[in-house]
């Protein structure tokens, strides 16, 4: 019989394409470290050789994401509340 700090270790020190890590992280389980450094340089020699390219006009530089890493363009952005407005909807005013 297993105990609750068997199945821990086995979660714990499961691959990393396992099914459990699929069923938790989804596609972002067949990530691991190597991968993420991977996509960071792909980034890097990207943004490099942006850099120093010679034209003027030069088309929007765009970035690799892995799975789980959300893309800064595409988060969504809330409209500022004022003081008086948050207090009005807290039910202090």
């Amino acid at each position: 019989m297993l105990s609750w700090r068997d199945l821990y270790v086995i979660i714990k020190h499961s691959p990393h394409a396992s099914a459990f890590r699929r069923a938790v992280r989804g596609e972002a389980a067949d990530y691991g470290t190597t991968e993420y450094l991977l996509v960071a340089m792909l980034n890097g020699i990207r943004t490099l050789s942006y850099q120093m390219d010679g034209r003027k006009k030069k088309p929007d530089l765009e970035f690799f994401y892995p799975p789980g890493v959300a893309d800064p363009k595409k988060i969504a952005r809330a409209d500022v509340m004022s003081i008086e407005e948050m207090n009005q909807h807290l039910g202090w005013a």
